[in-house]
């Protein structure tokens, strides 16, 4: 109990000493307030010239710290700025002159709310410059829209009579101006710290050297992408915009046909529809501009250069084989860095093409091909599940997943899929598969979503090629049951609908003549 009691008489002391010590301080700051206030004159001297009448005339009212307000916003781009050309500009917006100090005291209201950043100098003659450094456009516009807000809201209030003019401040109010002024300028140390803080966000904000090659390393120099317009057709862009021209976007047009009903909408698949022949439903292709050269189709450059960090490498060009895949002797190929399959899965439903049974899928010799690397499975409905059992049986373990969302040409998801039993697939997955420890491979460039227009049957995204590339530059890589629209520089592509046999690797050809010497890769070997 005795300590106890000790204890709170020794929290009461320490209370009783922590109160004297606030009323000293209390009286310091009073003393010195007073002593600024008395050091400013109450009366002013004789040679004092009388104040402004203009300042009078207009008050510093929100109409007019609006307008500064906005003629700060258009002069940010010029900062630094003088105030006199703040002046001017206000003067021209207002319509009537306004005294200079109006504007300095507005300015050193803003920089106290910490909108700008002010520097005052002296010019030999011992005239006063005032100059605004910086500026917060974001707090700028926040304020801007109060003010417009409180105008508002102050107009659609009753006006109340007319007051009285309000007696003269007295002139002791100055020292509690110079006061106000003196609390509000910011110090040398906040300055320096400020300066400081604005270099480390600019060093911040620039790209480092490693970003830098990445950058350069996968930047497309020869893309030629062109944005869509939204409103599809030149047709409503022109009633949209209310103007004489369509934008220079790229639009579309319909194809209408005699049993096109209109009223019925869009067709999903556009201008892919399989039965466009009898489809009622309005169908889209691309509006080709009438100044537009008919450009032929490129052929892959042999000079292609992929810039890497410690060589240059060139890619080689598309090389395809027309082969069987279920007999076909994979092990003369060699080893590759990455494999992409679409099978054609056995899905229970009608396809344009033929497919491989779920035993016939396992006993791929998909193992031949890598001992280390990643490997891209498209699977879609029932299997995906068996898209997983077969990369297990392969070796491989799956370490992540790309979806596909299917689009028409309007940017538009698919809502009638073609597949799916119970309900319409509007997308598809590709399973992605690691075997051993690959070696240069960047992690982290791409989303694992890809959204792309539908083309013909099967018909897989170009993006997914590009994923790749990046993922893994400058290396062999291998593409089964592809058709010509695959062939890719750098890519080996087989199957069963590719034009023959095309290869240039010396060493490859070697290997495929003294396998195949009649060049046959489709029969079913004795």
């Amino acid at each position: 109990m005795t300590d106890t009691w000790s204890d709170i008489q020794a929290i009461k002391s320490q209370r009783s000493s922590l109160r004297e010590r606030i009323e000293r301080r209390k009286k310091l700051s009073e003393g010195l307030v007073q002593s600024l206030v008395q050091s400013v004159p109450l009366e002013e001297p004789e040679n004092t010239p009388p104040p402004e009448p203009a300042t009078n005339q207009h008050p510093i009212s929100p109409e007019v710290e609006h307008q500064l307000l906005l003629c700060l916003t258009d002069a940010i781009v010029d900062l630094p700025i003088e105030a006199k050309h703040l002046h001017t500009s206000l003067c021209k917006s207002l319509g009537h002159e306004l005294p200079l100090g109006l504007v300095h005291n507005l300015l050193l209201k803003f920089s106290t709310q910490k909108l700008i950043t002010l520097k005052e100098t002296l010019t030999p003659d011992g005239e006063r410059t005032v100059t605004i450094t910086s500026a917060e456009h974001t707090k700028i516009l926040a304020v801007t829209n109060d003010i417009i807000a409180s105008l508002k809201l102050s107009k659609s209030r009753p006006q109340p009579a007319p007051e009285e003019p309000a007696a003269k401040k007295p002139k002791h109010d100055k020292g509690n101006d110079l006061l106000e002024n003196l609390l509000s300028t910011p110090s040398t140390r906040e300055k320096e710290t400020k300066k400081y803080g604005e270099e480390i966000l600019e060093l911040l904000s620039k790209p480092t050297a490693k970003e830098r090659s990445l950058i350069e390393r996968f930047s497309s120099h020869t893309a030629q992408v062109k944005e869509y317009c939204p409103r599809v057709t030149k047709e409503e862009c022109i009633k949209m915009s209310n103007t004489t021209q369509a934008c220079t976007k790229l639009h579309f047009k319909k194809i209408l046909q005699k049993h096109t009903d209109e009223n019925l909408g869009d067709c999903s698949f556009l201008n892919t529809c399989f039965h466009m022949d009898t489809c009622k439903y309005v169908h889209y292709e691309v509006e080709v501009p009438d100044n537009s050269v008919d450009r032929k189709e490129e052929k892959p450059h042999l000079e292609t250069q992929l810039s890497l960090e410690d060589s240059v490498a060139k890619l080689f060009p598309p090389q395809w084989i027309q082969c069987d895949l279920r007999y076909f002797d994979m092990t003369i190929l060699g080893k590759f860095s990455v494999i992409m399959a679409d099978p054609p899965w056995d899905i229970h439903m009608e396809l344009p093409y033929g497919t491989l049974s779920d035993d016939e899928m396992r006993q791929l010799n998909i193992p031949c091909l890598q001992e280390e690397g990643l490997i891209f499975l498209w699977v879609t409905g029932r299997a995906m599940e068996l898209g997983r059992e077969c990369l297990q049986l392969w070796g491989y373990e799956r370490c992540d997943e790309l979806i596909w969302v299917k689009t028409n040409q309007l940017q538009r998801i698919i809502r009638t899929g073609r597949t799916g039993h119970w309900m319409n697939h509007g997308k598809e997955h590709c399973l992605v598969g690691i075997k051993g420890n690959p070696p240069n491979i960047n992690r982290g460039l791409d989303c694992d979503v890809i959204v792309a227009e539908v083309r013909a049957t099967s018909h897989k995204p170009d993006e997914i090629y590009g994923i790749i590339e990046r993922l893994s530059p400058g290396t062999r890589k291998i593409e089964l049951f592809g058709r010509m629209q695959n062939v890719q520089p750098n890519w080996i592509t087989l199957g069963n609908q590719l034009n023959g046999v095309r290869l240039l690797d010396p060493y490859l050809m070697e290997k495929f003549k003294a396998r195949y010497p009649d060049g046959n890769c489709m029969r079913k070997p004795d």
